[in-house]
């Protein structure tokens, strides 16, 4: 039995440009078919190519992932999923760092030109040298060139969902969506979701983002996803299955990923821990994304198969 978290990692590391996320798609679609899968689609949704298996319009719960890859930044994308002093710290500290850097910039200029600040000339050099500086580093903070490792996101979310539709196979009660453009700030799901309102509002929507690298597993669910009908059967099995997993409501945690476009989204990442920190995963957008494990993202698509395997009450 291939790894897809390996295979995949191996033959489409980088799904950044329009052909490197098609190379991908071909693949996903191929091996949909070879698992038997009738229904498996691209659907454009306002310029985002989503890749959808078996019928969502039928489905009681959606398996998600993002499978495109991010920008190189200078620093990771700090996930602090329960931490919200710490997460606006660390992000504040990244902008002030880069305030200084570029006021120390513009007084360097001044200094190594002999600029005198009362003339309207060096004044507007010196601010011109600052914004050159301030979001030169702002690029390469967040939009820098494509990573090149990603194994962790979302490479391992998107070979989890492929371990979900190995393991049930094609059926009328679950469905199976890999977004597009989730880097670009969600605009694949959100296109998605605005398409099928109806899927929007009542679906249940399990979004699997960097869950190949931490020991504890945590769900952040919005207050309608914990209202829906099979919110508890899920809580219940995950806990039959001996994951180390945490539950918070999206008010106690925070998740920036695809489930955020629905409703009834909980998203699900894999963290380590931390005192002080809580709970976290590092590494990502960087060139350190390298580390998630096969069986991390086995164990976690074998506890949710059961989830829809198990009898209905």
């Amino acid at each position: 039995m291939n790894d897809y978290l390996s295979e995949i990692d191996a033959r489409f590391p980088v799904r950044n440009s329009s052909e490197q996320k098609e190379s991908f798609r071909s693949y996903a679609l191929s091996e949909a078919a070879g698992l038997g899968f009738r229904r498996a689609a691209r659907e454009d949704n306002e310029g985002h190519v989503n890749l959808v298996f078996s019928d969502p319009a039928s489905a009681r719960v959606i398996f998600t992932a993002h499978y495109d890859t991010p920008r190189r930044s200078l620093l990771p994308n700090l996930m602090l999923v329960n931490n919200r002093f710490l997460y606006w710290a660390y992000n504040l500290g990244v902008v002030l760092v880069m305030l200084a850097v570029s006021v120390g910039a513009a007084f360097g200029a001044k200094a190594l030109l002999g600029l005198d600040p009362e003339r309207l000339d060096a004044r507007m050099l010196m601010l011109a040298v600052y914004a050159a500086v301030y979001f030169g580093l702002f690029f390469l903070v967040l939009k820098g060139p494509a990573n090149t490792r990603n194994r962790n996101d979302n490479t391992s979310g998107t070979a989890a969902v492929l371990e979900l539709m190995r393991t049930l196979g094609e059926r009328p009660d679950t469905a199976f969506i890999l977004f597009d453009d989730e880097e670009k700030g969600k605009q694949g799901s959100k296109a998605y979701a605005k398409a099928h309102p109806e899927i929007r509002d009542n679906t249940l929507i399990v979004n699997l983002d960097c869950v190949g690298n931490g020991e504890t597993f945590v769900f952040c669910a919005s207050r309608k996803a914990a209202e829906h009908p099979l919110f508890a059967a899920l809580q219940a099995q995950i806990a039959r299955s001996g994951l180390d997993a945490r539950f918070f409501p999206a008010g106690r945690a925070q998740m920036n990923s695809d489930h955020k476009s629905f409703r009834r989204g909980v998203g699900v990442c894999a963290c380590s821990h931390k005192p002080l920190v809580g709970y976290y995963t590092g590494r990502i957008h960087t060139s350190h994304d390298t580390v998630a494990e096969p069986e991390t993202v086995r164990r976690l698509a074998d506890a949710l198969a059961a989830f829809i395997q198990q009898p209905s009450e």
